[in-house]
């Protein structure tokens, strides 16, 4: 039973280490040497347990398939998956879809991109959930090669419509197509035993002008010459409730925590829509204190986290 677990163990080990991407240190916009590519570049969004993915990559070894995906269960089972059919050209990232194709992919760079059955989120409180809203029409369709598609499929008639709306507001070329759900995919079977029917759209490429923010990733920090732990204390408490905006950048602080010889100070840092949690340290060094990110939590490194750094290290420069 021991050396069963052991070697389980070491099968999903090897599975993640082979299959699995980490988007926090991934080069932007994506385009990983230790692949060589000889076909299409592929990417599917909400790929679920990876069965479609795995299925493509397996039937065209020549084409590099990348899955975005959220869910951590979703991921454990697509890496899975591939590990037992013994795929070479499939890898997977967890994360924010609209994010990560985003500044994952540079302009022109995807052949194919993929979106099937995404949760339609039907209530206007949760329209900014949706994941064909413009802003990310507007990524995909400037990431597509000029021979790309984008191919949605979605069993939602509101969800349809509002995503074809969206396409024609930014006039992006675009068909639709009435069909059967497609077996390939868990949601696809579910809805033909329920007799739902399914609308899939495809659309071509438009250039629009993309802004990535995790392009230059080197963090700011900051050494301050020696203050008093007093003085570093009731700045840290009047800072650790205080928020600032601008432009697209929000920063809130979330109180602070007193360690041995340090601080921590838990932010949100919100970039445009895109928000995360992290921690600030502020530790004390022979010749004074050091104020930098703490490593705890991993965390993108875009314009909202290295001000927040700025602003602990000027409010107490101050």
């Amino acid at each position: 039973m021991q050396n069963s677990t052991v070697s389980k163990t070491l099968r999903i080990s090897k599975a993640f280490e082979k299959y699995l991407l980490d988007p926090y240190i991934l080069k932007t916009p994506f385009f990983d040497s230790s692949f060589s590519i000889s076909g299409k570049i592929v990417v599917e969004v909400g790929f679920g347990n990876g069965e479609l993915i795995t299925r493509m990559a397996k039937a065209r070894k020549k084409d590099l398939f990348i899955g975005i995906e959220n869910s951590e269960i979703s991921c454990e089972k697509a890496v899975k998956r591939a590990y037992d059919m013994k795929i070479e050209n499939v890898k997977f990232v967890r994360g924010d879809a609209k994010f990560l194709a985003r500044e994952l992919f540079g302009d022109k760079s995807v052949d194919l991109f993929l979106a099937f059955y995404p949760i339609p989120w039907p209530k206007k409180s949760q329209e900014g959930k949706r994941l064909f809203e413009k802003d990310f029409l507007k990524v995909v369709s400037s990431i597509l090669k000029d021979s790309g598609k984008f191919v949605a499929v979605t069993d939602d008639a509101f969800y349809f419509e509002w995503t074809v709306n969206n396409l024609k507001e930014l006039e992006i070329d675009h068909v639709t197509h009435t069909l059967k759900p497609i077996k390939a995919t868990k949601y696809g079977r579910k809805w033909e035993r329920l007799g739902r029917k399914s609308w899939s759209i495809i659309s071509h490429p438009k250039n629009f002008e993309i802004n990535r923010i995790l392009e230059g990733q080197d963090l700011p920090h900051a050494h301050i010459k020696e203050i008093s732990e007093e003085v570093v204390s009731k700045k840290l408490e009047t800072l650790s409730t205080m928020r600032f905006r601008e432009n697209e950048l929000f920063v809130e602080f979330r109180g602070f925590f007193k360690g041995r010889d340090e601080y921590v100070l838990r932010v949100i840092g919100v970039d445009g829509k895109f928000p995360q949690l992290y921690y600030i340290t502020v530790k004390r060094r022979r010749d004074g204190w050091l104020v930098r990110l703490d490593d705890i939590a991993k965390v993108f490194k875009t314009p909202a986290v290295k001000k927040s750094i700025e602003y602990v290290a000027n409010a107490l420069k101050n």
